[in-house]
């Protein structure tokens, strides 16, 4: 696991442009996953990432089931799909019951074509929350998809 998760790392940081990263740098002593949240919400997707696989290699950042997500919802969106799913399913380790990251998971599966496996991610969903956000957004992304 150290190894993935360093070769992560390295691949994240070969790939980002630092720049303008100063500006969320407050934002990192007041609540831990707010400085990434708030470049997601901008959708800084790249910078996101590197700043959340600083907080990963981190003592406290090690187990945090959200970070994880945080960090597979910026590699899906720049469409770094293994990676975002390695993301993914050690946030679903942590905490297997981890809303966020069962909806962005399923909708990456319906990225990669595994219709079974969103709908897998679904029913669970459905087990831990019944008719929660990330079970409607999931349910939509799933009836788009068979749209399609």
């Amino acid at each position: 696991m150290k190894l993935v998760t360093l070769l992560l790392g390295l691949f994240l940081a070969s790939q980002v442009n630092a720049a303008g990263s100063g500006r969320y740098e407050s934002q990192k002593s007041s609540k831990p996953l707010s400085a990434a949240e708030a470049m997601l919400s901008e959708q800084n997707y790249l910078q996101a990432s590197e700043w959340l696989s600083d907080y990963l290699q981190s003592k406290k950042g090690r187990r945090s089931a959200d970070a994880w997500n945080l960090l597979g919802f910026s590699l899906r969106k720049q469409g770094h799909y293994q990676q975002a799913l390695y993301a993914y399913q050690q946030a679903l380790s942590i905490k297997p019951s981890h809303l966020g990251a069962l909806e962005y998971s399923g909708e990456l599966y319906l990225s990669l074509q595994e219709l079974a496996r969103a709908e897998q991610n679904l029913a669970r969903l459905e087990q831990y929350c019944g008719n929660c956000q990330e079970q409607q957004q999931l349910e939509s992304a799933i009836y788009r998809y068979l749209a399609e």
